[in-house]
């Protein structure tokens, strides 16, 4: 079987169609979806849609996906709170309740077997949706032990927007990178393409053009009453965090 493992794709629909079309000529016949659907992007409806549309065989909540749940506690007390919470609630509204009841109910993590392999999918690790694994990176020792004793062949992961591929005290960990804007210095959407066969996986890290000069368009439209969104700009223009 393959799998199309995606994303942070962060209500980028443009980079989401063009990474499904991709996948598809690639011959990958599941999507595995790890987290980050709607928020920081112009699409968060339509984006959720397609990727119903896709059925997924494992689709885990995002800390941004987080967000929408979240809405009520959010504030306004500082003018940073204030833009996250306008962005937020832009999320908010351009979705339907179904929708928003669907993406809560995504798990913050799944275990699979599939073709002889055990998978662990989180968004960021295991035990946090707001931090990463990094291939260049220690782990905390107590990190490196929870994962040790998770017992499985493969950890799928996310959240840094950095495609990686490494083992790891006899794990392999496999991160897709970002659909909706990467942050390794390639502006290019990124995804995981996983063949897997008779407890073999083999994984290829594939980088896909969309029209991102359209979506920066459509974006600068949007920045004069969402700030925040400077920061996706940024990232879409240079293919790193803005500092």
């Amino acid at each position: 079987m393959k799998c199309a493992v995606l994303s942070d794709i962060h209500g980028n629909l443009r980079a989401f169609e063009a990474v499904l079309a991709d996948a598809k000529a690639s011959g990958a016949d599941n999507v595995i979806f790890l987290g980050d659907l709607v928020f920081m992007g112009l699409d968060p409806q339509m984006c959720f849609d397609l990727l119903m549309e896709q059925k997924p065989i494992a689709a885990i909540k995002g800390n941004t996906d987080l967000n929408l749940e979240k809405i009520s506690e959010l504030n306004g007390k500082s003018p940073a709170d204030e833009d996250m919470l306008k962005l937020v609630k832009y999320a908010d509204i351009r979705m339907n309740t179904q929708a928003k009841k669907q993406l809560a109910a995504f798990p913050a993590t799944k275990r699979m077997e599939l073709e002889g392999l055990s998978f662990l999918c989180c968004h960021g690790t295991p035990y946090s949706m707001n931090e990463g694994l990094y291939q260049n990176i220690p782990f905390a020792p107590a990190l490196e032990k929870q994962l040790s004793d998770e017992q499985v062949d493969i950890v799928l992961h996310a959240h840094t927007h950095i495609p990686a591929d490494f083992k790891r005290n006899g794990i392999r960990f496999i991160n897709p990178g970002a659909v909706g804007y990467s942050l390794d210095g390639d502006v290019r959407a990124s995804y995981a393409l996983l063949s897997l066969k008779e407890g073999v996986a083999t994984c290829k890290i594939c980088r896909v053009d969309y029209d991102i000069k359209r979506y920066q368009m459509e974006v600068e439209h949007a920045m004069e009453g969402f700030k925040l969104l400077h920061k996706l700009q940024y990232a879409l223009t240079y293919g790193k965090p803005k500092g």
